[in-house]
């Protein structure tokens, strides 16, 4: 960010806040009186739209650029109708994500600085159950925050097919009703939603939730042709002569396989083909001694319903190649990507782990599966088609009884989709190729969702939304809808944090209210309860507000007293000696520094920074305080 008192300095670190020492002999552009009278800001957007993005990191991180921090603090402020629209901007899938999205925001919360991240996942939930406005208010809303979109003059409206009614297929769909294009949606099973309704247990994601999120969608008017498949019914050369695109998005619809001997016993199956029966039956064949293979979401949501079916006389036990969370730090993919709350639920809900270990063969007698033979795992290597292989240690094999053996490894699609079809389209490491959700060599053919590499539900919404655009592009359209985009920011008023930061700092993580293990086993009840109104404001007030931040100026100069420091509880403000080629000034209103130096200059780490204020408090020549960016209308 440009600022006239804001400048970039190359130490090796990440891009920090300086102040030069009036002992630089700084000569400023234009007149020195001036800029102190005005106290204004002369801001380059790119890149002030840059730092603000990178100084709000739950934005950032968010797959769709949920404004995260705006709802959560309109939510401390009682505005949940407010709080609704934002989370609601920019993904329609926000019910869904309420309850089980991944939330990659949270680990980058500024508050986990300090202790734990505020629970913007949970937040977002309370937000949509405090909606009160109506699918066709939503929708009017929208039109007028959306940006223009023209479609390319032609004398009909572009008509485009999608393939696959899953998140990602939806989200495409609801942007491009949006932009104003004809769409038909062609699902295999017998109800949209893909994964939503068809495998991902109802305990962890209440039906009304998907229900909701799908009815808003496709009352934007697409049409919608469910029970009938790609490869079978109909093909993609021939979606290709109808239609002025196609957007494959059909997910990933087989489970893995291990390559061990045992594979053909009876008994053993893929979870995921049980998760589905228990989806569309609420039953499934199942025995007492469960043993599930997998270390991911899905390898414990298969657990989990095992122990809901079989109760208390249902023993269910869960191998997986990779480590247990936190036992190998700085490699992730070396340790389970289940998260850990689901790990806990699981495990009080009677789940027994055994990580680290993996299968070297199942086995039987009269042709059914009676155990399987673990050997523990020392490496944890991918093949180029993402399938895992491991290494095994050469001792302390062991033998764990099974009557049934469900795999959970992974998915991978299912290559009946390109039967009848001679466009090119490949597949390799269990996604289709693609650039730019294109695909090379198929003019007209797209992409998105987990074809695409996008592996959780808002990662498919946003998957969705670009392959949207995308085709927009393709077809020649103008525009886009903007939703959610960073608008230019503003600098508005000077703000005081400290007060309300100490205040934030006594109030601690709570998670929403589970039910009791015992009612939880009795069935497929949603799990996860709901915040209180004052519960939810009081966590909503655990937002630092990262739009408020300290900025030094050149208004009153900085001393070097150093009280500053002394109050800063993440350590991010120092005192520097500096040359002048240490300095950078771009096209800020500095010309030069002359001499060569050395000076010293008040240095704030932006990465460190938790916007509490208390550096401009204890400034006591003001050169610094605390200053608020608003993005503008």
């Amino acid at each position: 960010m440009a600022h006239e008192d804001r400048f970039t300095i190359d130490l090796g670190q990440p891009e920090l806040n300086i102040n030069i020492l009036p002992r630089l002999a700084i000569r400023y552009k234009g007149s020195f009186q001036k800029l102190l009278s005005e106290r204004k800001y002369k801001a380059d957007v790119a890149n002030d739209l840059q730092w603000f993005h990178k100084n709000v990191p739950c934005r950032e991180a968010c797959p769709v650029g949920t404004n995260a921090r705006a709802y959560v603090t309109a939510i401390a402020k009682g505005d949940y109708q407010e709080a609704y629209l934002v989370a609601r901007e920019n993904n329609p899938f926000v019910s869904v994500c309420g309850k089980i999205c991944n939330a990659p925001c949270e680990p980058v919360c500024t508050r986990s600085k300090l202790d734990e991240p505020v629970s913007i996942r949970a937040l977002k939930g309370f937000a949509v159950e405090k909606n009160r406005l109506g699918t066709r208010e939503v929708y009017q809303w929208l039109n007028k925050k959306k940006g223009k979109v023209s479609l390319a003059g032609k004398a009909e409206v572009p008509n485009i097919a999608i393939v696959g009614a899953g998140p990602a297929g939806l989200s495409a769909a609801h942007d491009l009703a949006l932009m104003g294009y004809k769409v038909k949606l062609l699902e295999a099973s017998s109800q949209p939603g893909g994964m939503l309704n068809n495998a991902i247990p109802a305990f962890r994601l209440d039906r009304e939730a998907v229900k909701r999120d799908i009815e808003g969608i496709l009352s934007l008017g697409m049409e919608l042709e469910i029970n009938t498949r790609c490869g079978e019914d109909f093909g993609i050369d021939e979606l290709r002569q109808k239609y002025d695109a196609v957007l494959l998005a059909a997910g990933l619809q087989k489970g893995r396989s291990l390559d061990v001997p045992g594979m053909e016993l009876a008994g053993v199956s893929q979870g995921l083909d049980f998760l589905k029966e228990v989806a569309s039956r609420g039953r499934a064949s199942l025995g007492t001694k469960v043993v599930v293979v997998g270390g991911g979401s899905m390898a414990v949501e298969v657990a989990r319903t095992a122990r809901r079916l079989g109760v208390w006389n249902t023993k269910v036990t869960v191998v997986s190649y990779e480590a247990s969370r936190g036992t190998k730090p700085g490699k992730p993919g070396q340790e389970m990507t289940a998260e850990d709350t689901e790990i806990a639920e699981a495990l009080q809900e009677g789940v027994v782990f055994y990580p680290g270990l993996g299968p070297r063969r199942i086995l039987g007698e009269g042709g059914r599966v009676t155990g399987l033979e673990l050997v523990p795992v020392v490496a944890l290597d991918r093949d180029g088609g993402g399938r895992y292989k491991p290494v095994f240690g050469q001792n302390g094999s062991s033998v764990i009884e099974a009557d049934t053996v469900l795999l959970a490894i992974g998915q991978e699609p299912d290559t009946a989709l390109l039967q009848n079809t001679n466009c090119g389209v490949r597949i390799a490491e269990s996604r289709i190729l693609h650039s730019e959700f294109r695909i090379p060599g198929a003019d007209g053919v797209f992409v998105c969702g987990d074809l695409a590499g996008a592996g959780h539900v808002v990662e498919a919404v946003a998957s969705g939304q670009k392959a949207a655009l995308a085709i927009h592009n393709y077809l020649e359209g103008k525009g886009s809808l903007g939703l959610g985009e960073l608008r230019p920011v503003v600098p508005v008023h000077h703000h005081e944090k400290s007060d309300t930061f100490t205040k934030r700092l006594t109030i601690g993580r709570i998670l929403p209210p589970i039910a009791p293990t015992d009612a939880r086993l009795r069935g497929m009840d949603p799990v996860e309860g709901s915040y209180s109104e004052k519960v939810a404001r009081r966590q909503a007030e655990r937002c630092l507000d990262c739009t408020v931040s300290p900025m030094i100026g050149p208004y009153h100069p900085c001393t070097a007293c150093g009280d500053c420091l002394d109050v800063c509880p993440t350590e991010c403000l120092s005192l520097r000696f500096m040359n002048n080629k240490d300095l950078s000034f771009g096209d800020s209103c500095i010309e030069e520094a002359e001499g060569e130096g050395p000076w010293v200059g008040l240095i704030i780490n932006e990465e460190e920074c938790v916007h509490c204020g208390a550096c401009a408090e204890a400034c006591w020549s003001d050169a610094i305080y605390m200053v608020k960016f608003k993005e503008m209308e």
